[in-house]
């Protein structure tokens, strides 16, 4: 005799599919997920690695495109009164691609300083405040830490009594001793060098030749005479082991 059951159970309901996908897509995308996340961790160095070498090609890359810019080639001036031409390391700089803009100074005191120029002892002449100022503190102490002194007359009867007045000085000349000249050629020698390294502004003076001419003849008058401590036999040193190139 059969036996009945007096609890019926009701079938358990369907799950509703997820996004309209079915369970083995569910699965299998679980799968998926594992796997991709499983293959980061265990590649995560070599992935770290070749981002970093992809990297570091594109910068090498974007540096090779800038220097061949041609208006980026340009030298940067570090802007600061007095530098260590030292620091130049024996190397040119690159020379501008296009003409550069003219910085005049005009014709007169008044005009020169309308235009941004300021008198520049070393030159003793008016220069634009963005052209090269080189050496014109070393000018300035050369004499014992003071500046050198300046006359109106050879008889030395008016003084004047500092570069201010020196370039204000509407006559058009002054009086000063050779020692002061022969440092003007001295120092502007050695800005000429370091405008040609740096690949800087050439003002009026620096650019002519014959101005060239008349301080290496200046000098080589004066080291021409007779002095003692010029002449003595051993006043120098030297070095033979001297082996050069040029470029």
């Amino acid at each position: 005799m059969d036996m009945g059951f007096s609890k019926k159970y009701l079938p358990v309901p369907e799950a509703e599919p997820d996004d309209d996908t079915s369970s083995d897509a569910t699965v299998t995308n679980r799968r998926r997920r594992h796997s991709t996340s499983l293959f980061f961790k265990q590649n995560l160095a070599a992935i770290t690695v070749s981002s970093l070498l992809l990297i570091l090609i594109l910068l090498v890359f974007t540096i090779i495109a800038i220097l061949t810019f041609e208006p980026l080639r340009e030298i940067l001036i570090v802007k600061s009164p007095q530098f260590n031409s030292g620091d130049l390391r024996g190397q040119r700089q690159c020379l501008p691609t296009t003409p550069r803009t003219t910085l005049s100074c005009g014709n007169s005191t008044a005009e020169a300083e309308s235009l941004g120029c300021k008198y520049d002892p070393l030159s003793a002449c008016w220069l634009h405040r963005e052209c090269p100022h080189y050496y014109s503190k070393e000018f300035e102490t050369f004499n014992a830490g003071k500046p050198f002194i300046y006359y109106y007359d050879e008889a030395m009867t008016r003084q004047m009594k500092d570069f201010d007045e020196v370039g204000h000085n509407t006559q058009g000349f002054y009086w000063t001793s050779l020692r002061e000249h022969l440092v003007h050629c001295l120092y502007l020698l050695r800005r000429g060098h370091d405008v040609h390294m740096r690949g800087d502004r050439l003002d009026d003076m620096l650019a002519k030749m014959e101005h060239v001419d008349h301080c290496t003849n200046f000098l080589a008058n004066w080291f021409r005479r007779p002095d003692p401590a010029l002449d003595y036999p051993v006043g120098t040193q030297g070095t033979t082991n001297c082996f050069m190139s040029c470029s």
